[in-house]
């Protein structure tokens, strides 16, 4: 790429950003998040190791043509990086600082909810990312590392594409020096059957659409691809033409879904001529989520109250109760508004529970155990002293009774005669 064709960035030092936490790391780098005190709000800084002397002007090329050009699927570079990570003791540093996605990747989504988003988000996500990629491709450039963890979401569940350190120019790509069995460029199960038949594999941009169906997989069924499946083994199956589990889809269960079912199948073929291009993967999308467009709102806000419920019902659904052992205590809901998850619990306790503060379901025909199901939020252990009882969930109550103990350091005739002044008190 000729340099000519780049801009200069603002390089941000350590001046300008403070109250730095770390939120992440890998074979890339680490990546921060830290307050910019010019621009009033929190960013990411993405630290790359690179192991020659081509560190700032590959990030300067990189970081230049997602700054020019711009994209809402693609985040956003606010500048780049030189700098200490807020202490001086530290050597110097160079990476990327890019806007803050406050809800986390989708890989993180489809582990809170523990299964795949509602159709209209599914869609909607499935389209996004096809269109960032899209706008990667028209400028040449590969992103190489294309899977749930490298797709960020903003407030409103917006994909973005992230991970500009195995991104490469592609006309270049074959050019670059890299020492053999390094920087493979994309997570096994993601990579396509070229990639790992092959030593003098060079990528290219079908080798990023093959990700993209793999990732359509991912969102649909709410999995992990080869889940379980030692990563010799899938290495191996992958160039032989195993490919995600396509039963565990049901094309009946949504409108269009026969239709995306196709395209990732088209997307992960086994011959790279044989792959669809981004814009043909983003007319079909296009046609997919237009189809469940009117359900978007709805899907969008349940979504985010089940990630809201997610963090506060550690905290905020913590209350102490000084009920009566045998009131029961009014509905109290925080933070729940959707139905509550369902979770297997031990049983600590052998008193009989009523069933007026306790309902349970019908018992199941199983093995014996010491565990019973129970509806309830998820919530937090923690040892408290002096309180008579302690409601974490909705509609949970656990009631301690007290009982009157005589206090270690007291001698032993005052326990006792108080105990006997209030018997007498009681027979009178």
């Amino acid at each position: 790429m000729d340099d000519s064709f780049c801009i200069r960035l603002d390089v941000i030092q350590d001046d300008r950003l403070q109250s730095w936490t770390s939120i992440g790391s890998g074979g890339f780098g680490e990546i921060y998040r830290a307050k910019h005190t010019a621009l009033g709000m929190d960013v990411a800084i993405k630290l790359l190791h690179y192991k020659d002397g081509r560190s700032a002007s590959s990030i300067q090329k990189e970081a230049s043509l997602m700054f020019q050009a711009g994209n809402p699927n693609v985040i956003r570079i606010l500048g780049l990086y030189e700098g200490r990570v807020g202490d001086t003791r530290l050597p110097l540093r160079s990476g990327l600082v890019m806007e803050f996605m406050p809800k986390g990747s989708v890989a993180d989504l489809l582990q809170t909810l523990a299964g795949p988003p509602p159709w209209p988000l599914t869609f909607r996500m499935a389209h996004e990312i096809g269109v960032g990629m899209n706008f990667l491709h028209h400028l040449s450039l590969l992103h190489l590392d294309l899977k749930p963890s490298n797709v960020l979401l903003d407030d409103s569940l917006k994909a973005k594409l992230t991970d500009f350190g195995l991104s490469r120019v592609a006309r270049s790509v074959s050019k670059c020096s890299r020492e053999k069995g390094e920087d493979e460029g994309g997570t096994l199960s993601y990579m396509p059957p070229e990639a790992l038949q092959s030593v003098n594999y060079k990528a290219s941009k079908a080798s990023d659409v093959y990700s993209y169906g793999v990732l359509l997989w991912s969102i649909v069924t709410g999995k992990e691809p080869y889940g379980g499946a030692f990563s010799s083994l899938v290495r191996f199956r992958i160039p032989q033409g195993d490919r995600p589990d396509l039963t565990s889809i049901d094309p009946l269960k949504a409108e269009g879904l026969d239709d995306m079912v196709k395209l990732m199948t088209e997307c992960w073929h086994q011959d790279p001529s044989k792959r669809p291009s981004f814009l043909e993967c983003v007319n079909e999308t296009e046609k997919i989520f237009n189809l469940h467009k009117h359900g978007l709102n709805d899907a969008v806000h349940d979504v985010l109250k089940q990630l809201d419920d997610d963090v506060c019902s550690g905290l905020k659904s913590m209350q102490i109760s000084c009920k009566p052992h045998n009131e029961i205590r009014p509905q109290v809901s925080p933070c729940v508004t959707g139905p509550p998850p369902k979770q297997e619990t031990a049983v600590s306790y052998t008193k009989p529970i009523k069933k007026e503060s306790f309902p349970r379901p019908a018992p199941r025909v199983t093995p014996p155990r010491t565990t019973q199901r129970q509806t309830s939020t998820p919530g937090v252990q923690i040892s408290m002293s002096n309180v008579y009882g302690l409601q974490i969930g909705n509609n949970n109550i656990m009631n301690v009774q007290k009982t009157r103990q005589r206090h270690r350091t007291a001698p032993s005739s005052v326990g006792a005669s108080y105990l006997n002044a209030e018997n007498s008190q009681k027979k009178t």
